[in-house]
């Protein structure tokens, strides 16, 4: 009986990616080659790829991530109806490398033998960079607000604790006119901070309580 070639069998899945700008599509051989690779991962990869005689998957690969990607390739061969999803770092050439997300496939020709797996791939490197400057922001505002808590407030409640205390002892009225002042002034702080304190969304910031 023959068998269909490994292009064949997915050359559905080739017409509709072919000229995408979005999406790689790549078939890996039992060798670990490029059998087929569309013209969007080719052009992004084209230092390690283009005019190339023979083109192994790992030359773009980040060192780091070959082991991942092999254990992938196991799963897709002990599950060869299901797909597996891997975020695989692809070698930019010039230093860095690119943050890709994958679905891994086996290629089952005709016979129901293995030949090679499908991948279906694109960037994601944009959107981790945005979740790391989210985690930044989220990071730099707790501390603004651990800083809010402890070097600003705190201050704060100790001096209206020196107040009370030099309210309670005997004056004149000079002083007692300061001591209401300056407990006047406190007030308008403590409103001043309510104002602008920046919370951790969950809790007062640092457990700190509105200074009465």
């Amino acid at each position: 009986m023959t068998t269909q070639s490994p292009l064949s069998t997915f050359q559905y899945v080739v017409d509709l990616l072919k000229s995408s700008r979005t999406y790689y599509l790549v078939l890996v051989d039992p060798k670990g080659d490029y059998a087929y690779i569309n013209d969007y991962f080719l052009d992004k990869y084209a230092g390690f790829y283009k005019d190339k005689a023979r083109r192994p998957a790992s030359a773009a690969l980040h060192p780091d991530d070959h082991d991942l990607a092999y254990q992938t390739s196991m799963q897709c061969l002990a599950h060869p109806h299901e797909s597996f999803q891997v975020t695989l770092r692809k070698l930019n050439g010039k230093g860095g490398y690119i943050i890709t997300q994958w679905d891994f496939k086996a290629n089952l020709l005709s016979d129901g033998s293995i030949d090679g797996f499908i991948g279906i791939g694109y960037d994601i490197t944009d959107f981790e960079s945005r979740q790391d400057h989210i985690k930044f922001l989220t990071s730099t505002l707790r501390d603004v607000a651990y800083k809010q808590s402890h070097l600003l407030r705190r201050p704060l409640a100790n001096i209206i604790g020196l107040v009370d205390i030099l309210d309670a002892s005997q004056m004149d009225d000079t002083s007692k006119f300061i001591i209401h002042m300056l407990r006047q002034s406190c007030a308008e702080l403590n409103q001043e901070f309510n104002s602008f304190l920046i919370k951790d969304g969950s809790q007062t910031v640092g457990g700190y309580q509105e200074v009465e």
